[in-house]
């Protein structure tokens, strides 16, 4: 236990004109170990074998000097068992040796100047005239030293030697002993915030045993230690630091938003109606059928178009969504895929690939609705193919709300446009900010809620996919008893600015977005109660398969009831919406003008 200190000054303490020496100490130790000193001189050190003390001799031996062939550029005598570095460790050597300067390099291992404070430490107790000491801890400290030289020797390191006649830029120089005595320690306290309190163990120790007296003699700010935290609060920290973070507009949104409005439905309106209607929808639908009929020889074939471009907010990058109705599938619903339309996308993918006029953008199986992302060489429009008829219905009742209300048709137009801005898209659908425009409009009066559209599919036998009503009255406004209101500049932006309001102050986690009913005050909690007999008897079939209402943000599809069309919306992604909208509304509210003058 006690043999630490002795070994420590044996290895310190290299014989250089002696010829030999003996030391002894109390303790056991199994191996022998030799190691090698500045004038190539020969150690070793082994245990006795008899005794109940088990007393250690250790015997310094000088043989005469050896030869010792070793390059010039290599002043290491390497250990047998250590392997050839790997090729990582050569390249990263070359690139070291590469900066280093054109001198000798000055060597000093890094437990050189630890072992020496140890000694310094060791000799002035050792040369005080009271007898030393030792407590457990102490004992406990050289046991644990004694064992890290033990495993540091038994790796048999590379033994360094000067080669002070080597060529300009080889070979390395030591540190003189003497040198390390004008590195003196200083102990800081770092619970004082990095005071220094001494330079001596004796300074250290009274520091410590008062209790770190005047721990902040500068009076510099310290930080408060925070409490220890939980494993569930930990977890929600993160979140709750986004939550507090200043989210900014994007400086493209925020120039749309302080610009002219009227530039913004020149530029944008006209394009959006003239995509509702162009020739090359029809040259896409008469080569798809050519394409894919022969693939389906005994299935009718029929393609439907719907998406952005056809409801009249689209723009020249919109996608042109196609629903493919193969085998007189439009009636049948399907809430995941099943095999057989994943088997009927595959069999579709061959043909795109195998045609000139066709490329491949994308498959994407594992969406609630599968689709073939691709591209129509000839007119150059991308297009979405899907085999679900639920967008094309979607599509027709959107139309009829624009036709009704055209307010609501420029609205969109410009959320849509605010929302690619914003870089929410990956969030929250075009389709997703349509349905919030048109449940405002419904609060405001100026539209119908879609139930009221809906024919009672039990007495007018209403068109279903599934257990959903796709059909609807196509009533006038007067029939509905509603205003029609005259687009002009300040009425949408007076109305715009209204909805980002709206739903900046909106009640995420008690309400719902809900057009079916067009009403406020739509609470979640009770939702699946009030909603129709269809939806109930769906659920009651299809457990798996309810509105998804546990979730940050919930906007319900009109026509199919079961579906929350912002599910995929983070509680982050919900936060950065609703600064967005609060950010855009108090914009709105001021006069437009240069934005650029306006931020100086």
């Amino acid at each position: 236990m006690w043999r630490c200190g002795l070994v420590a000054q044996a290895i310190a303490r290299t014989p250089t004109s002696l010829n030999s020496r003996q030391a002894s100490f109390v303790g056991g130790y199994p191996k022998k170990i030799s190691w090698f000193d500045n004038s190539n001189q020969h150690f070793y050190w082994q245990p006795n074998k008899g005794g109940e003390s088990s007393r250690i001799q250790i015997t310094f031996q000088l043989p005469g000097p050896a030869p010792l062939k070793t390059p010039a550029c290599a002043p290491t005598i390497a250990a047998p068992n250590i392997g050839a570095p790997s090729k990582k460790a050569k390249k990263k050597n070359k690139t070291m040796a590469e900066k280093e300067p054109p001198n000798k390099l000055l060597y000093m291992n890094p437990l050189t100047m630890e072992a020496n404070f140890f000694l310094e430490t060791l000799n002035s107790v050792n040369q005080k005239a009271n007898p030393p000491q030792l407590d457990p801890h102490l004992a406990k400290l050289l046991e644990r030293i004694m064992v890290g030289i033990e495993a540091y020797m038994d790796r048999n390191p590379t033994y360094v030697l000067p080669q002070e006649k080597a060529a300009p830029g080889e070979g390395v120089v030591f540190v003189q002993p003497k040198e390390l005595q004008t590195i003196k320690r200083t102990f800081n306290c770092s619970s004082c915030s990095n005071r220094i309190v001494g330079t001596s163990i004796a300074k250290a120790v009274a520091h410590l045993s008062e209790q770190h007296p005047n721990p902040n003699p500068n009076n510099q700010p310290v930080q408060p230690q925070p409490a220890p935290q939980s494993r569930p609060e930990k977890k929600q920290a993160p979140v709750k630091a986004r939550q507090q973070m200043a989210v900014r507009l994007p400086k493209k949104a925020k120039a749309m938003i302080v610009g002219e409005i009227t530039n913004v439905f020149k530029d944008k309106y006209p394009i959006a109606d003239k995509l509702k209607v162009i020739p090359e929808y029809d040259i896409i639908e008469q080569a798809l059928c050519n394409l894919l009929s022969p693939g389906f020889p005994k299935q009718p074939l029929r393609v439907y178009k719907f998406g952005s471009r056809i409801t009249g907010i689209g723009s020249r990058s919109s996608d042109l969504d196609v629903f493919v109705d193969i085998g007189n599938t439009f009636h049948t619903f399907e809430h995941r895929a099943s095999n057989t339309t994943i088997t009927k996308l595959r069999a579709m993918r061959k043909f795109f690939c195998g045609s000139d006029d066709w490329r491949i953008i994308n498959v994407i199986e594992q969406a609630r609705v599968p689709i073939i992302k691709t591209c129509h060489l000839p007119t150059g429009i991308e297009c979405d193919i899907c085999l679900n008829s639920l967008g094309f219905c979607n599509t027709n009742l959107l139309k009829y709300i624009f036709e009704t209300q055209p307010l609501t048709q420029y609205m969109c137009i410009y959320v849509k446009n605010w929302l690619e801005r914003c870089k929410l898209t990956e969030q929250i659908s075009t389709y997703s900010i349509t349905l919030m425009v048109i449940y405002f409009l419904q609060l405001q009066g100026l539209l119908p809620p879609i139930s009221l559209l809906q024919i009672d599919e039990s007495v007018n036998q209403g068109v279903l996919v599934g257990p959903w009503v796709v059909n609807f009255a196509q009533k006038s406004p007067s029939e509905l008893r509603l205003q029609q209101v005259v687009v002009t500049v300040p009425v949408v932006k007076g109305y715009l600015r209204s909805f980002f309001l709206y739903f900046a102050r909106f009640n995420y986690e008690h309400f719902l977005v809900c057009p079916y009913f067009g009403q406020a005050g739509a609470e979640i909690q009770s939702i699946e109660h009030i909603l129709p007999t269809r939806y109930s008897a769906y659920v009651l079939e299809n457990p798996d398969c309810p509105l998804q209402l546990r979730k940050p943000m919930v906007v319900q599809d009109p026509i199919q009831l079961n579906h929350n069309v912002t599910k995929a919306v983070t509680k982050y992604g919900l936060q950065t919406f609703v600064d967005y909208c609060q950010q855009t509304a108090e914009l709105l509210e001021e006069p437009s003008t240069n934005w650029r003058q306006r931020s100086t």
